[in-house]
């Protein structure tokens, strides 16, 4: 009986602390000359659950082919390249996710409020943006700075109030002046606890059971999202 009461304590000790961990989220882009950089990168379980998305390569084909994008999934280490694809971003794709972000509002109760409340719990750890531009000539990169400045306030006003921010944001447009020259850099990372995140699922399949069709429209995006994630893998 010692041995069993010894293992029940340890699991749940494990179990508290599992929910008391972090899930750990990033956000990065840069675009240098015509060079643009896109990574997503997400942890749990202290690191043992990582998965990191980078898209290397982002170019626009025209109207009828849309973004052509590059790919890359990448393991624990970032040396390790584990696959590679291309894909088009195209209208059509575009129209298919607003028909479902459409369908997912319509069929879950207060979406909108259920979305504030999870992103009130999430905590930002790091945010640093920063550009350099020049037109080369001062007066007009002087102006064209303040109105960088402007629309990165007005940008970050509207976003960062809907999460908690705990880190110090690095935010800076540096004129290079007498040169042309445009590049940016732009990185997010925040974290939630894992309790939390589990308790923001139970309400959403909750408000969704409140509306009649909500959960089965649930599974048939999940479903969809699956079967993309494999395509696309």
């Amino acid at each position: 009986m010692l041995w069993v009461g010894i293992v029940v304590l340890f699991v749940i000790i494990a179990i508290i602390v599992v929910l008391f961990s972090f899930i750990r989220g990033e956000f990065y882009f840069s675009r240098v000359k015509d060079n643009d950089t896109l990574s997503m990168e997400m942890r749990a379980l202290f690191g043992l659950i990582r998965y990191r998305f980078v898209i290397p390569i982002i170019q626009f084909k025209g109207f009828t082919k849309g973004i052509m994008i590059k790919s890359e999934k990448v393991g624990k280490t970032s040396s390790k390249l584990k696959d590679e694809t291309k894909d088009h971003i195209t209208k059509d794709k575009v129209l298919s996710f607003y028909k479902t972000a459409q369908e997912a509002l319509v069929h879950t109760l207060n979406l909108y409020d259920w979305m504030k409340q999870t992103l009130a719990k999430v905590e930002c750890t790091e945010l640093r943006w920063i550009t350099r531009v020049g037109v080369g000539d001062a007066p007009e990169t002087a102006i064209t700075t303040g109105a960088i400045w402007g629309i990165k306030s007005s940008l970050l006003g509207f976003s960062i109030r809907y999460v908690n921010l705990i880190a110090k944001p690095r935010i800076d447009v540096i004129p290079q002046y007498n040169e042309k020259q445009f590049s940016t850099e732009f990185r997010f990372a925040g974290r939630i606890r894992m309790w939390f995140a589990v308790f923001a699922a139970v309400r959403l399949l909750a408000r969704a059971a409140k509306v009649k069709g909500g959960i089965r429209t649930w599974i048939q995006i999940a479903l969809k999202a699956r079967s993309r994630f494999k395509t696309a893998s």
